[in-house]
């Protein structure tokens, strides 16, 4: 089983993000001054969203305060952000490079009152230099996504493609998985296998081209999971070519 993460921990010190609020649709460029030529480094950018359990407000200063705050899950919604489109390195020779935090980075539903269940996307802006090894350094964006017209009214936990810290979510996998030439082609979506033990809810999309090449990817992770439970797919849920069932194993949870 996992466990939640108070704030700091999830985050690290102060030096290594900023916290700040922001609707979905906003977009905010900051300039980076490296005070050198930077023309040679390599810069790249991410961003993944979480979900706190609560916030609350500094009555003098109206900052949020995160004191009693807990991760409690976060979305499947791990991406690259464009260098081409959000990174302008135009005047990377004056050492300025100017970084655009794009909108769009969390499309789901959010509460209306602030305070409870909060979405918070991670965006995580990276350079390194040309030397080897390469001197790497990280600074994230911290931002708190609030409601505004448009956005959908909900309870972002109960997305479905929420996952809950220490539910016993499958974090990993193997499988037995082999190309096989009875397997029937096809794209197979949304397949809920036979668990060994209390696990449920897991769904996989399997992948079976031409000779039957065979790819399993996880699509929700489900809950109640043990490590070394296992999991079955029937040849029957893949077009029962003849082809041997499918045994996922899970490796570890969340």
């Amino acid at each position: 089983m996992g466990r939640l993460l108070d704030f700091s921990q999830y985050l690290g010190g102060p030096d290594d993000v900023e916290v700040i609020e922001m609707f979905p649709r906003q977009q905010k460029k900051f300039q980076y001054n490296f005070g050198a030529n930077v023309s040679t480094y390599t810069f790249s950018a991410d961003k993944q969203t979480l979900v706190l359990d609560t916030v609350t407000y500094d009555r003098d200063t109206g900052n949020i305060n995160f004191t009693d705050t807990n991760v409690i899950g976060y979305f499947d919604n791990t991406a690259n952000i464009s260098a081409a489109t959000y990174i302008d390195t135009s005047q990377s020779s004056t050492g300025i490079v100017t970084f655009t935090i794009p909108e769009n980075r969390y499309t789901g539903t959010i509460l209306p009152n602030a305070r409870e269940n909060v979405v918070m996307t991670v965006v995580g802006f990276e350079w390194q230099d040309a030397s080897t090894p390469p001197r790497k350094e990280l600074h994230r964006w911290a931002i708190v996504e609030r409601w505004e017209p448009g956005v959908t009214i909900g309870d972002p936990t109960l997305d479905s493609s929420f996952v809950k810290l220490g539910s016993g979510a499958v974090a990993a996998f193997s499988s037995n998985v082999s190309s096989n030439a009875s397997r029937s082609e096809g794209t197979y979506s949304s397949i809920q296998g036979l668990s060994s033990k209390n696990g449920d809810g897991a769904t996989f999309e399997i992948v079976v081209a031409t000779g039957g090449a065979t790819s399993v990817k996880i699509t929700s992770r489900g809950a109640g999971y043990l490590v070394n439970e296992t999991i079955t797919i029937r040849d029957s849920q893949l077009g029962g070519g003849g082809a041997p069932d499918i045994l996922i194993t899970v490796t570890s949870t969340i």
